[in-house]
């Protein structure tokens, strides 16, 4: 049986994993797009799955730039990804040059006046890399309640510690023909590996994704899992420097109220507090943690008049 390694070294090797990819390629990058405001881009599965195999072609068209991971939205996009930042803007414009390309063809142009990233976020240390990795991942996730992280199609999030998913695929790029080459990319330059896996439609994110690096700074699956469903202040932090909306599951809200209480209300239940104590952490639950009025009655049994009056432009 081999012997596991101790807490402390896993961690020196996800440091040194960090070091050796913020040494060779010069930076690690959040980029992102806002979603506030912005119209859907992506509208049925078609759309989907082109902007897949897009993100793959553009990866291997710019080479100095290495995706980490990502997660394709329905009004924006999430990429952590290594490079210089003119190399990894330069990628984004790519991606946009196209997408607005394929949109226009099919079906008109589409609103992305605001699909911009001007500014990517700067990933400086290993937390802030894990916690930027978590928080892509998870993004449809805490929007769709009838996804996890491990079943949203449309990004790399499915394959972090999930060998079931690095082993699908349907076919290969090189067992059709040139013609079918061609329409499967909507180009006439159709010059991508053959050996390029393709799965539900579009390249799977095996044949680009640096899997190695993304999984490499966690000790493990379990940690992980961890950093996805428990470092809610940490996305927080996050969605404010992208200027994302953040949004959480009834489950993890109500950990928030269960931990405000314990800190200042004496652990007493939310639902036992007094009006202004409710009226109180409803403004926190508003204003920190982005919970719709929907969200707040249901946590704290509040009548759902008296939040539509405190905060009329979020009556859901």
């Amino acid at each position: 049986m081999v012997k596991e390694h101790t807490f402390y070294e896993k961690e020196e090797r996800c440091r040194r994993v960090f070091q050796m990819t913020l040494r060779k390629y010069g930076g690690i990058w959040h980029l992102c797009t806002p979603g506030e405001k912005q119209p859907v881009i992506f509208r049925n599965p078609e759309d989907y799955v082109f902007a897949m195999t897009l993100v793959a072609m553009c990866a291997y068209d710019c080479p100095q730039v290495q995706i980490i991971t990502f997660e394709i939205m329905s009004n924006h996009v999430h990429f952590v990804i290594c490079g210089s930042k003119e190399e990894v803007l330069a990628f984004f414009e790519l991606f946009k040059k196209r997408l607005r390309w394929y949109l226009v063809k099919n079906g008109g142009q589409r609103d992305l006046r605001r699909f911009n990233c001007d500014e990517p976020i700067a990933i400086e240390t290993l937390e802030s890399l894990r916690n930027q990795i978590g928080y892509t991942n998870r993004n449809n996730f805490v929007v769709d309640p009838d996804q996890t992280p491990f079943t949203y199609p449309y990004g790399a999030n499915s394959y972090y510690f999930n060998p079931i998913a690095k082993e699908r695929q349907t076919s290969l790029f090189g067992d059709v023909n040139i013609l079918k080459r061609r329409a499967f990319v909507h180009s006439r330059q159709a010059d991508y590996p053959l050996s390029y896996q393709i799965v539900d439609g579009y390249f799977s994110p095996m044949n680009y994704c640096r899997l190695d690096i993304g999984e490499g700074v966690f000790r493990d699956a379990r940690h992980y899992f961890h950093k996805l469903s428990k470092e809610i202040e940490s996305y927080r932090d996050i969605a404010a420097m992208v200027g994302d909306a953040i949004f959480y599951t009834d489950d993890e809200l109500n950990d928030v109220v269960y931990r405000i209480c314990k800190e200042q209300y004496n652990g007493q239940k939310a639902t036992l507090l007094g009006k202004d104590e409710k009226l109180s952490l409803a403004m926190v639950l508003h204003f920190d943690y982005n919970a719709d009025n929907a969200k707040i009655a249901r946590l704290l049994r509040m009548p759902v008049e008296v939040l539509v009056a405190l905060f009329p432009l979020k009556k859901k």
